[in-house]
C-alpha cells in the first residue's frame, strides 16, 4: 500500500513539474519583455545566469550560425541560460528556454534567443532581442509579450558617421511576431507579409 501511495505521489509530482506552452509563456512573461536598457546591462536585469559550456555551447552556437567559414567557433563567445520552463505536449516533454549569447562583433554584441528543446536537443529558436553596436551603426531588436501569448519583436538601426562622430539617421525595420507552438516549433511572421 505504501509503495502505491509513493508511486502516485511520484507521478503527481512529475506531472506538476511540467506545464503547457501557454503556462510556460505566462510564467516567463516578465522575462519576455526585453528593451535596450536590459541589453546594455544584462547582469543587472538577470542576476542568476547559468553558463552553458562544452558540447551544449558548441551545438547551440553552430545551430545559431556562430561558426566561421572554417567551422570554428571563437572561444570568446559566451552563452548563458537566463531561465527555462519544462512544458509537456501530447508526445513528449519539451523545454522553453531563454538563451543569452555575448558575441564578439563591434563594441556591443548582446543577443537573446527563445529556444525550445527536447532532451537538450534544439527543436527551434528565434532571436527575440539584440543590441549590436559598431562605430557605423547600432542595431536594436527588442520584444514584449502580447496578451495572446505571441512575442512582438520590433527592430531599428541607427546610422552614424564615424569620421565626423555624428548621428545620421534612424531606420525602423519591419517587426516580427513570434509564436511558440505546442510541438515546440516556432513560427515567425514578418510585419506586412
Amino acid at each position: 500500500m505504501n509503495c502505491r501511495i509513493l508511486f502516485a505521489l511520484f507521478i503527481a509530482c512529475n506531472v506538476a513539474a511540467t506545464a503547457s506552452v501557454d503556462s510556460c509563456l505566462a510564467k516567463l512573461r516578465p522575462e519576455l519583455t526585453v528593451g535596450e536598457k536590459d541589453l546594455l546591462d544584462v547582469s543587472d536585469r538577470w542576476t542568476e545566469l547559468r553558463r552553458i559550456e562544452d558540447a551544449e555551447r558548441e551545438i547551440f552556437l553552430r545551430n545559431a550560425g556562430y561558426a566561421d567559414s572554417t567551422g570554428s567557433i571563437p572561444s570568446k563567445i559566451r552563452v548563458d541560460e537566463i531561465v527555462s520552463c519544462p512544458m509537456m505536449n501530447e508526445e513528449d516533454t519539451l523545454e522553453l528556454r531563454l538563451i543569452r549569447v555575448v558575441g564578439i562583433e563591434g563594441t556591443k554584441d548582446e543577443n537573446i534567443y527563445v529556444v525550445t528543446t527536447r532532451h537538450r536537443e534544439i527543436v527551434a529558436r528565434s532571436l527575440i532581442a539584440a543590441l549590436q553596436a559598431t562605430c557605423e551603426s547600432t542595431f536594436l531588436r527588442a520584444c514584449t509579450m502580447e496578451d495572446d501569448g505571441s512575442i512582438r519583436v520590433g527592430q531599428l538601426r541607427h546610422d552614424f558617421d564615424c569620421e565626423k562622430d555624428e548621428f545620421l539617421k534612424t531606420e525602423t525595420l519591419p517587426g516580427l511576431t513570434v509564436r511558440i507552438r505546442d510541438d515546440g516549433s516556432i513560427h515567425e511572421t514578418v510585419e506586412g507579409e
